[in-house]
């Protein structure tokens, strides 16, 4: 190689090493700058609010009272006296069946019954003169009562064929004809009383100690939205479920419009009494998996990553059970940028409302 080649070699390797010196110079003065950035963040200071508690479940309506009415003894129907989902009072006749030979039977038994009854008045104006014993007349006494005993039967009877509304209520399909004959048991229709409705429904088992007959309920039915219904709570069961650890409870509310009917799905809520609480807004809370986290803002505008412990959401704001205190500040904007320890430059300070 001549000394030409070697001196520009030479120069070759002394400018790619000062390049490379430069580069690494800018890339170390990037670096750094990196470094000393700060993250522009909004900050909430973490302080105690009164909160209703709302309870909320989905129940399902059920008639206040519902029965099925069905025929006692075996007769022929002779009239119909009903329509098909109307509504009815208490005692209205809606079948009658055939009664001829139970009047028939009352007609006789009712004339056996002043025959025993004028003998035993008879016999007791002989037992007063002392002429018959105690013994013949209590045997007459006896032989009225039955006669009384077997009127009272076949009156039973002749109303058990008057077929009659046991409530107020609204009657379901007609399932009977003129003409059928009818055995015990035979069904003729329903009834269902729905001026008020029982509602059922579930809460979990870590309410059952705030649950007591009497609080107020408010029900809505998605058909009609702008309809709210209250009522107040009827019973709560004593035993737990221990497959799903809920409790079953059961409300009653009014329904004199008729507007819901049974059967019908209805969300529940139940307000409960006011408590302070710790509550976050949701972007201030982060996740990984099911582990919930905030980012606490230190004295040095540094970021500390702090797990936490919560309850309900409602409204875009957490209620906080358990890892914050009244009176620290969480990063409430600005932190999907940030890393547990990153330095921060406050841009916004307020209280969480």
């Amino acid at each position: 190689m001549s000394i030409k080649d070697k001196c520009i070699a030479i120069a070759s390797v002394v400018l790619l090493c000062i390049v490379v010196a430069f580069l690494n110079k800018n890339s170390t003065s990037n670096h750094s700058h990196k470094k000393k950035a700060f993250t522009a963040v909004s900050v909430m200071t973490v302080s105690k609010t009164n909160v209703a508690t709302i309870l909320k479940s989905i129940g399902t309506a059920v008639s206040n009272e519902s029965v099925d009415i069905m025929s006692n003894v075996t007769q022929p129907v002779v009239s119909v006296h009903f329509s098909d989902c109307e509504q009815v009072k208490k005692g209205q006749l809606l079948v009658q069946l055939n009664v001829d030979k139970k009047i028939a039977e009352k007609k006789q038994a009712e004339i056996n019954l002043l025959e025993q009854q004028r003998e035993l008045n008879r016999l007791e104006i002989l037992k007063k003169k002392k002429v018959i014993s105690e013994k013949d007349y209590d045997i007459q006494k006896t032989k009225m009562l039955d006669a009384q005993a077997k009127l009272d039967a076949i009156n039973a009877d002749i109303r058990e064929s008057s077929i009659v509304a046991p409530f107020d209520g609204i009657l379901g399909i007609r399932k009977v004809s003129v003409g059928a004959l009818l055995t015990t048991g035979s069904i003729v229709t329903t009834i269902d009383d729905i001026d008020k409705l029982k509602i059922d429904f579930t809460l979990p088992e870590k309410y059952s100690l705030l649950l007591k007959p009497n609080l107020k309920i408010v029900a809505k039915n998605d058909a009609l939205q702008e309809k709210k219904f209250e009522g107040d709570i009827l019973a709560i069961v004593p035993r737990v479920s221990t497959i799903s650890r809920s409790i079953s409870v059961r409300g009653i509310i009014d329904n004199k419009e008729h507007f819901l009917k049974p059967g019908m799905m209805l969300k529940i809520s139940i307000k409960l009494m006011d408590r302070e609480v710790i509550r976050v807004p949701e972007k201030a809370l982060s996740s990984i998996g099911e582990k919930h986290f905030v980012f606490i803002l230190s004295n040095e505008n540094k970021v500390k990553r702090r797990y936490v412990s919560i309850e309900e959401r409602e409204n875009g704001f957490v209620e906080i059970e358990k890892g914050l205190e009244v009176g620290e500040k969480i990063i409430s904007d600005g932190l999907n940028k940030l890393s547990d320890g990153d330095s921060v430059l406050v841009v916004k300070d307020e209280d969480i409302k």
